[in-house]
């Protein structure tokens, strides 16, 4: 498993020779899958040392552009999370400040990566840019791995249906509810981590207890309001459900959105505990049923609705 530091530790061991690749990575999709892929080949073709994936520790237009800035696909920890899975022997997180945005291209290339990791390969993807204001493009890092003494590789985009596989392409998917397509995208469910926190209880008085779940990072994106068919991992395993985000307007006032998922054969107490939970299909909108004998009568069908999505996934 990769060892995983921040730009300020001490880094484990010497690095004489090794295969680097940078980028922001979020949402791991398949494009960054295939760059990881390239990186690994490229430190086993060439006999290298070690793999290093270096990103960062929030989006750069957080930064350098904050209107422009998305919501998160995967939060730090949970990128850390999936790119732990690959072969990497190093995972590198960057403080993106003002000091490393203002940085010329050539001299992150020189003192970052060749100087104190002992780079040898450099693996992009097709659409990265380097330093500040971008001026780092494929060109320019090519001519400066003549320069420097390193090959450099460039991933082409994956193409799923006629376009190539982006974030920007996967938030979109998410915020009209096209879970399956971004499900194809990512190569796996959409997910989000958070923590059990306490709610109102009303689920318990109507057959449907619920856990209460608090996002920690602001910037993650949620799908919107509605309800979802989902997977949550918990510390006792995982378990199929349903899951409200809205403001459960027949229970009573609105509060702002809540999370709420039921989970199906589970019973016990998750309160303050982190679960990662799968957004799988999407059921129908949130709306106020005319008390609370519809809206039960509603969730045994949501319940059934999503029992057969779960069966379908196994």
């Amino acid at each position: 498993m990769a060892e995983v530091i921040r730009s300020n530790d001490p880094l484990p061991g010497s690095f004489s020779d090794s295969a680097v690749s940078i980028g922001v990575f979020d949402g791991v999709h398949v494009g960054h899958r295939r760059v990881i892929d390239a990186l690994c080949s490229a430190r086993a073709a060439s006999g290298l040392g070690r793999s290093v994936l270096i990103t960062f520790n929030r989006h750069p237009l957080s930064l350098t552009h904050p209107g422009m800035s998305p919501r998160l696909l995967t939060t730090l920890d949970e990128k850390i999370s999936i790119l732990r899975q690959f072969d990497i022997d190093l995972i590198l997180i960057e403080d993106f400040n003002k000091e490393l945005a203002a940085t010329d291209y050539r001299e992150f290339l020189s003192k970052r990566l060749v100087e104190r990791l002992g780079m040898k390969h450099l693996v992009i993807g097709y659409d990265f840019h380097l330093g500040r204001g971008r001026e780092g493009n494929r060109e320019h890092i090519s001519a400066e791995g003549k320069r420097q003494g390193f090959a450099f590789t460039v991933v082409p985009p994956v193409v799923v249906n006629g376009s190539a596989v982006s974030s920007t392409r996967i938030r979109k998917n998410l915020l009209e509810r096209r879970l399956h397509r971004a499900e194809r995208l990512l190569s796996r469910p959409y997910f989000f981590d958070a923590d059990v926190v306490s709610g109102r209880g009303i689920g318990r008085t109507i057959g449907f207890p619920t856990i209460n779940l608090a996002i920690p990072d602001g910037d993650k994106l949620v799908p919107p309001r509605g309800v979802y068919a989902v997977r949550v991992g918990t510390g006792r395993g995982e378990f199929g459900g349903m899951m409200n985000i809205g403001s459960a307007p027949t229970m009573g006032p609105d509060a702002g959105r809540r999370i709420e998922a039921h989970l199906f054969d589970f019973s016990g107490d998750l309160y303050g505990s982190r679960v990662r939970t799968h957004c799988l299909e999407y059921l129908r909108e949130e709306r106020e049923f005319g008390g609370r004998e519809g809206l039960e009568a509603q969730l045994a069908l949501d319940r059934e609705a999503a029992r057969r999505i779960l069966e379908k996934k196994c």
